[in-house]
Formats: structure tokens, sequence, C-alpha cells
């Protein structure tokens, strides 16, 4: 009997399913982790993290950063080179099969399973696959593609100052603020107390097509009420900040 690589692979995953636990999960990992091809001049999706270089001050080695949907301790990450410069922080994502990978590659950052909403409620999670790309809370975004869903789920959520308040970072203020959450951004943002942990940069997902658009969203109008200014906009990333704000580079533009 002969078995085609992808067979072998679908059952790999299928074994992973039934028992998480199981030294299989941990073989997967190692292959996820490890074999799984990253880009070697940026690890972001899009570049971010080029980006972020090119605006933090360079002697800032220990900065804090929360990043939400984390995904992948390497992949598509915007923290990971932060991470290898000597910053520390807080990664969140509903799989616990991806925390266990962050737990394995960033042991150093404090690494959470949960939903993050502005509203404490039972929600359902929908699931893409087998360590997603895409797993989302927002229904409405999983009704685009309902067809593609794998699994749903029903999960608690927390706010993101609850998460904050029980982590070692507790009370100190958000050097650097990534989201990425499938259509629920904004609610992160609606989550967090912003007079006590105000971000200094913060990325969010927009897959609006203009400025217009942009300058009209909601997500747009709530950082602009707090005094940020939009920075930068690469892929579906939008970049924010506020004046004088120790972090970034002298030469960085704001504009209304």
């Amino acid at each position: 009997m002969s078995f085609s690589f992808k067979s072998i692979i679908n059952s790999f995953q299928k074994k992973v399913s039934e028992d998480r636990s199981s030294v299989w999960t941990w073989l997967f990992l190692f292959r996820k982790i490890y074999l799984t091809k990253v880009f070697r001049i940026f690890y972001s999706q899009f570049g971010e993290d080029i980006i972020l270089k090119g605006f933090i001050l360079r002697n800032i080695n220990d900065g804090f950063y929360v990043d939400v949907g984390c995904y992948h301790p390497k992949k598509y990450s915007n923290t990971y080179k932060l991470y290898k410069r000597g910053w520390r922080g807080i990664n969140i994502d509903l799989d616990r099969l991806k925390i266990k990978a962050f737990n394995w590659v960033r042991p150093k950052d404090h690494n959470v399973t949960a939903a993050i909403s502005d509203q404490k409620s039972i929600v359902k999670v929908y699931s893409f696959g087998h360590y997603s790309l895409v797993s989302t809370i927002d229904e409405q975004t999983a009704l685009k593609d309902l067809d593609n869903v794998k699994n749903v789920r029903e999960v608690e959520t927390n706010t993101l100052d609850e998460i904050i308040e029980k982590s070692p970072f507790a009370g100190r203020q958000i050097d650097f603020l990534t989201i990425d959450v499938e259509g629920h951004d904004l609610n992160v943002l609606k989550s967090l107390n912003f007079e006590k942990y105000k971000p200094k940069l913060v990325i969010v997902e927009s897959h609006l097509m203009n400025m217009d658009q942009i300058k009209e969203s909601e997500m747009y109008l709530l950082l602009k009420e707090r005094g940020y200014y939009l920075i930068n906009w690469v892929g579906f990333s939008l970049f924010f900040t506020f004046p004088d704000n120790h972090l970034l580079l002298p030469h960085i533009p704001f504009r209304k």
C-alpha cells in the first residue's frame, strides 16, 4: 500500500486534533515552528517589522508589546524581531495550539489563550482549519466564507485590560500594540483603558480600499479621538501613533 505525502500530513493533523496532549502535537509543532518557511529579511506578512525598525529609536531594547491575534511565533509576526532585540510582551490567540508554539519558541513572553472583546459574553469561535491563519469570533467575517469553516466552538471573552492586569506587565504603558483578529479589531481597542495603558504605537488591520473610507471608519475616528495620527499604511496594516511619545525617531511625520 502506498501513501501520498498529502495523505500523511492529513493523517498527522487528524491525530493532533484527536489528542492535543500527545507526542503528535509536539511533532506537529516542531514542523510548524522550525520547518515552516519564513522570510529572512522580514517576518511580518507585509514587512511591517522592517518599517518598525526604521521608526523605533535604536537604543530602546527593552520595550513592551501586546500582540492580539498573534498566530505564529515567527511567521507573519510583527513582534518577533522585537523579541530578538530584547523586547518582551503579551501574545494572545484563540487557539491553544498556537499558544503552545509561543511557549516553545518565546518562553520569555507571557502567552495567553483568550478571546478578546469589549463585552464579557459567550461567543462562537469560527476556525477555518488546523493551525489556520483565519480564526475569528466575528460572526459577520465568518459568514462571508461559511462553507470553509471547519470548526465552531464556544468560549467566554475577556477584555484586553483583564489580560494585562493578570500579567507580569500590569500597570506598564504599552510601547507597541498590534491587533489582527479578523474583523474584531475595533472591539479589542474598545476593551483597552487608554488612559492607563495608552500604546505609543498601534497597528490594526483594515480591508478598506482608500483613505476616504479609512478616515470615515469607526476605528480611525476612535484612535483620532484619543490623540493618534495615521502615519503609515502597508498591506492591510494601519500604523497609528501620537506626538512626543519618546519611542519613535524624530523624523516621523504627523498629519491629520
